[in-house]
């Protein structure tokens, strides 16, 4: 059906599974036409095809009969190397070595990484899984990919019953967004890669290995311990956002009223002449965030610029056609037309070559917590405890079961429990699972507007914030005085929208849902 559409429209054929990856043994023909439409480039590395679209960047460097691949974008705030290339040789280099996951961890970028060796591949994504990705072996072959429908098209896979149900449940769209529980995708063939860990491919069979958690962590003793955190990460925050300038020639800041937006617009502190910045406005409450959006900017001179999405669908060309592209790309569920038009309105417009995006934020800000109005969760989540963090399931009580049934296999599949140490696992919900499962996908549509870079989107930023004592990440404390460490001036202005879908009666509905829910014994 959607071949159909697309062959009628070519303007809108580029954006079918755009800045995507597919990494097979297979030999795929047909190239030119539906789903590739000519878009895509082959690079033969060691048994392996690497289909990577044209638009796309891969980075391969040989060593010791090995190839180290690395696809999307890298850079590294600790070390302040921004060059992918050299990135990758570094890792290279300390691969089977103890500072070989150390190296990763420092990088903040959007990328799938791995190594090759003849028939053998071994992978892992970005700290947050931005850059999304699913794997298995269908048919004997073996395929990697950025999009799970994709690897549906070639193979002519059918979609999962449980997936099919879940997705259509009325229920399904009100808690949290689109994704799908634990590592699953909608075939039952392949697999999503979770952050945190690695999977590797040997003799044809693939093992999921974690490799964060890998100790315990130290939560702030003391105001000392804690001012010593805020300043470590407001200079790798800042190091970021000199960073970025130096791989994309025109970077703009999404910017908003909220505190995520406003923190990293506070650590391109120094280097604002290097940076636009934009908002726009689809409903008269985003008209705020854009209000103060500019206000922000004009305050330190930097250019700002609103851009109004269309009501109407009717108002913008190809819509239909576009709203079944992304939702494609997406792989499953099914987006708000108001979504669509604000993509469609963005890739109309030359706003910029990479988006400063806020997102990941809010693991490190106890999202679950806020979520849930709660103070306290408990130290081991059982599977009832994600599907509950997960959707409204009410008296569906066999989607239920079923979810819990995929959340266990998660826990087995990636060694979750055993690598829990002291945190606070609601964090590794939010991590893994929200933004792992849900932003992952929401990126890969996104890419179709401009490139996107997240600064949060580092491991051992992230690692370092989750030291911060529980009660201040509730409160937002450390992000205020983040903030305030980075650029006082603006912590003055004392600019906070509040989301308005974080009312008290919403939190106190939630915790009711989810506290019976974790009870019931069905």
């Amino acid at each position: 059906m959607l071949k159909q559409i697309l062959d009628k429209a070519p303007i809108v054929q580029q954006h079918l599974f755009e800045k995507g990856y597919l990494i097979t043994n297979a030999d795929i023909k047909g190239t030119e036409s539906y789903p590739f439409y000519g878009n895509w480039n082959n690079t033969t590395v060691g048994n392996f095809n690497f289909w990577v679209y044209n638009s796309t960047k891969l980075f391969t460097y040989d060593f010791n009969g090995n190839t180290a691949f690395l696809i999307g974008h890298a850079y590294n705030p600790y070390t302040m190397d921004w060059n992918e290339e050299e990135i990758l040789q570094k890792i290279a280099k300390a691969y089977e070595t103890d500072e070989y996951f150390n190296a990763i961890d420092e990088l903040t970028g959007i990328f799938i990484l791995g190594v090759v060796n003849g028939s053998s591949i071994e992978f892992l994504l970005d700290a947050s899984g931005m850059q999304y990705g699913c794997y298995g072996t269908i048919n004997g072959k073996q395929y990697i990919s950025a999009h799970m429908l994709l690897v549906g098209d070639i193979c002519n896979l059918k979609t999962d019953n449980y997936v099919e149900r879940l997705v259509n449940y009325k229920w399904y769209h009100f808690m949290m967004g689109n994704y799908l529980p634990g590592d699953i995708t909608c075939y039952k063939e392949i697999k999503r890669v979770i952050p945190n860990t690695y999977v590797k491919l040997t003799n044809g069979n693939y093992s999921v290995t974690r490799f964060y958690p890998n100790k315990e962590i130290r939560i702030c003793q003391n105001d000392e311990e804690y001012v010593k955190v805020i300043s470590e990460a407001a200079k790798i925050m800042k190091n970021t956002m000199q960073l970025i300038p130096m791989k994309w020639k025109n970077p703009s800041i999404s910017l908003t009223g909220g505190i995520d937006s406003n923190t990293t617009f506070a650590a391109a502190n120094g280097c604002y002449q290097k940076y636009t910045t934009f908002s726009y406005v689809s409903m008269h409450r985003e008209s705020v965030d854009a209000e103060k959006a500019k206000e922000i900017s004009d305050r330190f001179h930097v250019q700002h610029k609103v851009y109004e999405v269309p009501e109407s669908n009717s108002d913008l060309l190809y819509f239909d056609i576009y709203k079944s592209v992304f939702d494609y790309n997406q792989g499953i569920g099914v987006s708000k037309d108001s979504d669509a038009r604000k993509k469609i309105t963005l890739i109309n417009n030359n706003i910029c070559d990479v988006e400063v995006k806020s997102w990941i934020s809010e693991t490190i800000r106890a999202y679950a917590y806020k979520y849930f109005g709660r103070k306290k969760f408990p130290k081991n989540l059982k599977a009832r405890c994600y599907t509950s963090l997960y959707k409204i399931f009410l008296m569906n009580r066999k989607l239920v079961w079923e979810t819990d049934k995929y959340f266990e296999d998660y826990f087995k599949n990636t060694q979750l429990k055993e690598h829990l140490y002291n945190y606070d696992e609601s964090d590794f919900f939010v991590w893994e699972m929200m933004h792992g499962g849900k932003c992952g996908l929401n990126i890969g549509v996104m890419k179709s507007c401009f490139d996107i870079t997240i600064p949060y989107n580092n491991r051992k930023l992230l690692d370092l914030l989750l030291r911060v004592p529980l009660e201040y990440r509730i409160s937002d404390k450390h992000h205020l005085d983040l903030k305030k460490a980075m650029n006082s001036e603006l912590y003055d202005m004392n600019i906070r929208v509040v989301n308005l879908n974080e009312t008290s009666t919403r939190k106190k509905l939630a915790n009711i849902y989810y506290t019976v829910n974790t009870k019931l014994p069905f």
